[in-house]
């Protein structure tokens, strides 16, 4: 799916959906996530189960929904994932007096009995070869994306993001804007962080363009890039063999985040300021009232970074 496709919000034959995907666009709810509620919802109610209200569906509805998505081989972490875009939807509306026909929420029943499922940490996922594929790397621009990959957790989507006003260097921070669940967060940075910057800003192409890192056509770069430009690095440092596909032995922009993560935890950083910057968008309720001071978290991440030399 592109990044265009991931930004559709669908319409729906049923208001009630329309108005629970409008409300939760208000609510802060990221393109990705609107996309996401809207496309499930309109597969359930338009193609699995067209002659139904959505006051009328039932856990034997939802049970044979997923029976539906077990026959197409999905795995078990995307069924739930279709199932909770389901339960917000249900869980919104019963409690909203407008829609008092809805009085269940049938998809929560059978969420609750399908258990999450956590994939082992990468063999490959070290702090030695995550610093190795970015010394390979020549191309300025992806190793000033792999360094912050690196040095942030952050997620490919949200480094790319990333525009010229975000940057605040000569504070040592940068701004995430395009984080997981709509929010936004200014993360520290570190003097290689800067500096990898500064090097791609001295071949950046000079075009008036509000995106930080930019592809050969002067617009946005776009992931495959990055992916195979890191892909290529590990096969050149024998940290990953050319065409290997298994998730513990495959180094993927995304082991960055398991890799800063990792070292992180293990420097001892504090959960909540981890949590943070990795920009993690579920969090305990006590977590909802600990504020982040950047400064402090600053000070926490320049104790706990190490260097990539």
């Amino acid at each position: 799916m592109t990044g265009e496709s991931r930004e559709i919000i669908y319409e729906n034959k049923h208001e009630s959906v329309n108005y629970f995907i409008k409300r939760k666009r208000t609510m802060g709810r990221s393109p990705r996530t609107l996309n996401e509620y809207s496309r499930t919802l309109k597969n359930f109610f338009h193609n699995t189960f067209p002659e139904k209200e959505p006051s009328e569906i039932t856990v034997h509805d939802i049970e044979e929904y997923l029976f539906q998505l077990d026959q197409r081989e999905l795995s078990q972490n995307t069924k739930r994932r279709y199932l909770e875009s389901l339960s917000s939807f249900y869980s919104y509306t019963m409690k909203r007096p407008r829609f008092e026909d809805v009085t269940g929420n049938p998809a929560a029943v059978v969420l609750e009995e399908i258990p999450q499922l956590y994939r082992d940490r990468p063999d490959c996922a070290t702090w030695s070869n995550g610093c190795r594929i970015i010394h390979e790397i020549t191309d300025p621009r992806d190793k000033a994306i792999a360094t912050i990959l690196l040095k942030t957790g952050c997620r490919i989507r949200e480094a790319l993001e990333i525009k010229r006003d975000d940057l605040m260097l000569e504070d040592g921070f940068i701004r995430l804007q395009e984080r997981k669940g709509g929010k936004q967060t200014v993360v520290p940075i570190d003097d290689e962080v800067t500096k990898a910057i500064r090097r791609y800003e001295i071949v950046r192409p000079p075009v008036d363009e509000d995106y930080l890192f930019l592809s050969v056509r002067h617009n946005r770069v776009g992931p495959t890039r990055i992916q195979e430009s890191i892909k290529k690095a590990a096969v050149a440092v024998d940290i990953m063999d050319e065409g290997e596909t298994r998730f513990h032995k495959k180094f993927t922009p995304h082991t960055y985040r398991t890799v800063f993560t990792t070292l992180m935890r293990n420097e001892g950083m504090k959960p909540h300021i981890l949590k943070y910057i990795r920009g993690d968008s579920k969090q305990e309720t006590m977590d909802i009232y600990t504020r982040v001071d950047r400064d402090e978290a600053r000070r926490e991440y320049l104790h706990c970074i190490k260097p990539t030399i």
